[in-house]
């Protein structure tokens, strides 16, 4: 039988520069208004942990299948 290491990893991501700003204010966001914030960190751990992978994959095939029903525009050179 196949056994799956549970224990939780560090990982580390590149991600986009508005992403940790936004975590950033949804910390702010709970400091001020119940006086206490687990972090930007912790936050986005939450989002990880909830999110689905196979939502995510269709959502990744989905952009791609789009952008490829998307007009190829073609530009010749002048002469």
């Amino acid at each position: 039988m196949q056994t799956i290491e549970t224990d939780k990893q560090p990982v580390i991501l590149d991600l986009p520069p508005g992403t940790i700003e936004r975590y950033a204010e949804a910390s702010n966001e709970l400091v001020q208004t119940i006086g206490l914030s687990p972090g930007p960190e912790f936050l986005m751990s939450l989002a990880v942990e909830h999110e689905s992978p196979f939502d995510l994959t269709s959502i990744f095939l989905g952009e791609i299948i789009e952008s490829l029903r998307e007009p190829v525009i073609t530009i010749e050179p002048a002469h």
